[in-house]
């Protein structure tokens, strides 16, 4: 075996779903003063697994993804809800896109004042999707297992090949379906003009 494929079982497979989260930072959030400095809010991500810089933050204030600080120094709450997404939202999609998806709901990017929904709301929203999309990836996944390993048992002829170009379909499907997924949200942006 060529060491990519090796130990590849779709029920490993299947349980990684289950390790598949978010946090759910929202609860954390509350417990938190609505005013904290940029080094405590990147202390506080650091405390839950995700990884900020003061520079990032600042860029993202810079091009208009996040307000700026209150008073040009304290973060809110509102300001790490919408850090913990586009935390989420950036290994996929670029800040230009992300930009434009926030752009109808934050009509003004020097405060969260014009906000026309709360952010806390956004994020249970978001956190309630994301948890949905892992729940139908696990219950779609065996059927598309079952599919792949037809493929590969009818197109190739070891059972060491077999397990290879099942591991690479399985991969490359769940690829196909992030790009068809980014691809609509795209088109859906362009269409609406975000």
């Amino acid at each position: 075996m060529d060491g990519i494929s090796e130990g590849f079982d779709k029920e490993k497979v299947l349980g990684l779903s289950s390790s598949i989260s978010i946090v759910n930072i929202l609860a954390n959030i509350e417990s938190y003063n609505d005013e904290m400095t940029i080094s405590q809010v990147v202390r506080f991500f650091e405390r839950h697994g995700l990884n900020f810089t003061k520079t990032m933050i600042q860029n993202y204030i810079r091009v208009g993804l996040i307000p700026p600080p209150l008073e040009k120094r304290y973060y809110t709450k509102k300001h790490l809800i919408l850090l913990t997404i586009i935390d989420s939202f950036k290994d996929i999609y670029s800040l230009d896109e992300i930009g434009r998806l926030f752009k109808p709901i934050l009509k003004d990017t020097e405060t969260f004042d014009d906000d026309i929904i709360d952010m806390s709301v956004i994020y249970n929203e978001f956190y309630r999707y994301y948890q949905r999309a892992i729940n139908d990836w696990a219950e779609n996944l065996p059927k598309v297992f079952e599919d792949i390993a037809e493929t590969a048992k009818s197109n190739v002829s070891s059972q060491e090949d077999q397990e290879t170009v099942t591991f690479f379909l399985s991969l490359m499907s769940l690829m196909a379906h992030s790009i068809a997924t980014k691809q609509l949200a795209n088109l859906i942006m362009n269409k609406n003009k975000l």
